[in-house]
């Protein structure tokens, strides 16, 4: 019989270890310190979102998983992570139909979002919750610096802060309870975008 808090000490247990093992010294935000935020951040908008708490094992579960195709891929590694989830779920015999929900939930943290119900906006809100922190210009720094090292996209402050702003300025959250918890952050962040593009402008005219 597979128990909640069996499968989920389980999932951290190997999840952790996959990083151990898999993380390269690159991945300086797609690594363990992200997905443990996202996973504290899921079980917090679970209990203000007031959903089941089955339902919060399973976004949990998804959590963990959620970048873990990451070590192969980069884009589109949210096909690989379900992958991890769904051979792992299975050799514990974790019921088909709740597999079922986790994959669908890894799968709608793709960018550009677009989850299909409750969970899946909690989970797609609690990975880019970050766009709302006060640390925003760390976490986005650490993206750049990765995916400059990694030879996925090279680009210049400005051309960064431009693709930033387009990012933060599209995005938004989907729970009433993300909107209220780091909205106003997030419009701060943006502002803050903004004026350090117009600086730089100014000092290239």
């Amino acid at each position: 019989m597979v128990t909640d808090n069996n499968i989920l000490n389980k999932v951290e247990i190997y999840v952790k270890e996959l990083y151990s093992n898999r993380s390269a010294q690159e991945d300086l935000y797609h690594n363990i310190v992200h997905t443990l935020e996202v996973v504290e951040t899921v079980k917090k908008l679970s209990k203000m979102e007031g959903i089941t708490e089955s339902d919060e094992v399973i976004l949990i579960i998804a959590a963990w998983f959620h970048d873990t195709g990451y070590f192969h891929c980069c884009n589109g590694h949210e096909e690989q992570s379900s992958e991890y989830a769904k051979d792992f779920l299975d050799k514990e015999f974790y019921p088909v139909e709740k597999t079922e929900i986790v994959l669908n939930c890894i799968k709608a943290t793709e960018c550009p979002q677009n989850p299909k119900n409750k969970l899946e906006e909690i989970i797609c809100d609690a990975d880019l919750h970050h766009l709302g922190m006060p640390d925003m210009e760390i976490k986005s720094k650490l993206l750049r610096k990765e995916l400059d090292i990694k030879g996925i996209k090279k680009t210049n402050e400005l051309e960064w802060l431009k693709i930033s702003l387009d990012f933060i300025t599209k995005h938004h959250f989907f729970t009433v309870s993300a909107q209220n918890e780091y909205g106003v952050q997030k419009n701060i962040n943006r502002e803050k975008i903004e004026k350090s593009i117009r600086e730089i402008e100014s000092q290239l005219k």
